[in-house]
């Protein structure tokens, strides 16, 4: 879709106002302009030459959480979050805020071990003193010392029941790599061998929605060369945001997407291995990712595998589906609006009396730890297959990795 495409895109609003039911942003602000009906007629005017592609306009664009609410609720089929995200390519250099994103995303993309090391090293010297004396608002999570994907790791079980491959995403490769790890040593226990790549590039997510869509779609063409030559019977993704992206983006990006990528929700139900779960008693809720829930539609596939755990308390909070407030880097550029939606949530997750929250999203288990902190909150947050791994595993190393398969043979 080229602009003059995205902009008759824009122009087939009849503004009815439907796509606004789900949108968090308007819901919390009530201003049109920070709806998703508001932002579809303000890019119809810039492509009919009635705005000025301007900071006010571009700020208004990148307002929006790219939670796809709103995706199925145009009675005119229009592609609200696909005409926002070619907005933004249009608007990037507009908006003054992400000017050092974008320098920052365009360098790290290609060297991601040493951008990682250098936030660690910058988090560890600068932002933890300034967090601790109140100076800076978010906490930004402690860098891992040792990335989830270390060269090419074959995780070996002694019965084959198949083979796997994990896309692990820059959040649970450089934040959470024990997630990664939890979901190895289930997919070992009931018999997979389980295969982690260096060859993995970022998704593109964060770029595309800085507006650098030529950056992401070389992104895409990587990872699409290079999953699709993998010998696997799925391709498993711990992060909804890396499967959403890679599932409806690359298509329009590249022309192609990595065939067999699979949510790891979707393949742990359809696969039945976890039909027979061992014992992990506590009282749980379950908060629903928006790229999962909206962007995949998989809403009913991890609350049948927390049912299914014996000792498990099942609890639905109120409004599970609605967003933490997160959405990447809008916590950060859009705080006071982040944290309205945030202490929403909380809410909902205070009056389940929940022991834990659940959730399949590293960016959520990010945002909702910071939340509950600010609350003080004792309640845990642990990703779902966190949660698997100590019901198979009531004492859950990590599996240790077979000998790395330094042919390159897949």
């Amino acid at each position: 879709m080229d602009n003059a495409s995205f902009y008759k895109e824009a122009s087939k609003c009849v503004r009815c106002g439907a796509c606004k039911a789900l949108c968090p942003t308007y819901l919390t602000t009530s201003n049109e302009s920070m709806g998703a009906r508001g932002r579809v007629a303000l890019l119809g005017g810039l492509g009919a030459k009635r705005f000025a592609p301007r900071g006010n306009l571009a700020e208004k664009i990148f307002s929006c959480m790219l939670c796809g609410a709103c995706r199925d609720l145009c009675p005119r089929g229009i592609d609200i979050t696909e005409v926002i995200y070619r907005g933004r390519a249009a608007l990037r250099r507009s908006y003054r805020k992400g000017r050092f994103l974008r320098a920052a995303l365009k360098h790290s993309v290609s060297r991601p071990d040493l951008a990682f090391y250098l936030l660690r090293a910058y988090r560890r010297l600068l932002y933890r003193p300034l967090h601790r004396a109140g100076m800076a608002g978010y906490n930004i999570p402690e860098v891992a010392s040792r990335p989830f994907k270390n060269g090419i790791q074959v995780y070996k079980s002694i019965k084959r029941t198949g083979r796997v491959a994990v896309f692990a995403g820059c959040s649970v490769n450089y934040f959470y790599p024990d997630i990664g790890g939890a979901l190895c040593s289930v997919l070992v226990s009931k018999g997979y061998e389980a295969v982690v790549f260096s060859g993995e590039s970022c998704c593109g997510a964060p770029l595309r929605a800085s507006g650098l869509q030529k950056e992401a779609a070389a992104l895409a063409r990587k990872n699409i060369e290079h999953f699709n030559r993998v010998r696997a019977e799925a391709v498993i993704s711990l992060c909804p945001t890396c499967t959403m992206v890679i599932r409806r983006q690359y298509p329009l990006l590249a022309g192609d997407t990595i065939s067999n990528l699979m949510d790891v929700n979707e393949f742990l139900v359809n696969s039945g291995i976890v039909s027979d779960l061992g014992i992990r008693p506590a009282r749980m809720t379950y908060h629903d990712p928006c790229h999962l829930n909206f962007g995949l539609g998989v809403r009913e596939e991890p609350r049948r595998i927390l049912r299914g755990i014996k000792g498990v308390d099942f609890t639905e909070m109120r409004h599970a589906g609605e967003c933490c407030g997160f959405a990447g880097f809008f916590s950060l550029h859009f705080r006071e609006i982040s944290e309205r939606i945030g202490r929403k949530k909380i809410d909902n997750i205070l009056d389940t009396s929940a022991d834990v929250v659940v959730t399949s999203c590293p960016g959520c288990i990010m945002h909702l730890e910071n939340l509950k902190a600010a609350v003080d909150g004792k309640f845990e947050v642990r990703h779902i297959i966190e949660v698997i791994d100590e019901a198979v595993h009531p004492v859950s190393p990590s599996p240790a990795a077979g000998e790395g398969d330094t042919t390159g043979n897949r």
